[in-house]
């Protein structure tokens, strides 16, 4: 299958951020991989006429979270406008594995391998220490896997489908699109959008050492302890019926369990 038709590679970067596009051209450089810059949503710069906030986090969404998630907003209406089957979405503060592409390009070919269940909406290229439940090898080294007890939050890098950009647009598009929380803690909720979201492991990005553009006050970071309890509370039985009811009550329990081991020991 040549599946270079099948995919594009879209760097988010904001206008004024020029030696983190430098950065990013000296990765895809290494990489052979070519790509579509979208200019980012500036933070300094939004226009509160086109979006809504309908805040469900556990505190005030500042303004470089608004214009992340509008960044990415505009990406994935950006790859409907295109006949692409996968958009392969990065941040500029990512560093790449050398072989990148040929890992991307492996796994996009096997999409149609995988079984119904199992073929995701999007995939993470970044896992953290997220535990996972294996479900198809890539070559002898990655893999395919499923979130074990949790969604990865980050949106560093990502494959998305085209069914997945338009669930997710549909669902936040109301007519503007509507935030209610940051949009790496808003795919946490994959259920609220009816997404698959996977992992490609071992991760195929690392985090730039460079400093965050999302400035974030102290103040905010200590939000209020029932709010922060309400925000967990109200989330547990949606996420844990979401990862049982797509991996089997064994698979999550032998995964909950790896993670609470993981934690005494």
């Amino acid at each position: 299958m040549n599946i270079k038709p099948l995919y594009q590679t879209y760097l988010i970067n904001l206008d004024r951020a020029v030696d983190r596009l430098e950065l990013m051209k000296n990765e895809f450089a290494k990489c052979d991989l070519t790509f579509k810059r979208i200019s980012a949503v500036d933070a300094k710069n939004l226009d509160h006429t086109t979006y809504k906030v309908d805040n469900k986090y556990d505190r005030d969404l500042v303004p470089g979270e608004i214009g992340c998630y509008l960044s990415h907003v505009n990406t994935l209406e950006e790859f409907l406008s295109s006949d692409n089957q996968f958009a392969v979405i990065i941040e500029d503060d990512a560093i790449l594995v050398q072989d990148f592409k040929t890992i991307i390009e492996k796994t996009l070919s096997i999409y149609d391998e995988l079984s119904v269940k199992d073929q995701w909406d999007v995939l993470k290229l970044f896992n953290g220490k997220r535990k996972h439940i294996k479900i198809k090898d890539v070559d002898d080294t990655h893999f395919i896997a499923a979130c074990g007890t949790s969604i990865p939050i980050t949106t560093i890098a990502a494959i998305w489908t085209r069914k997945a950009a338009e669930k997710f647009l549909n669902k936040i598009k109301k007519p503007l699109p509507t935030i209610q929380r940051p949009i790496d803690c808003d795919l946490q909720h994959a259920w609220e959008f009816d997404l698959r979201i996977y992992n490609l492991l071992p991760s195929l990005v690392k985090p730039a050492p460079v400093e965050t553009q999302i400035q974030i006050d102290e103040r905010l970071k200590k939000a209020k302890l029932f709010k922060q309890i309400s925000y967990e509370v109200n989330r547990v039985f949606p996420k844990y019926n979401y990862l049982i009811s797509h991996h089997g009550f064994k698979k999550f329990y032998d995964s909950f369990i790896a993670k609470k081991n993981e934690r005494i020991s």
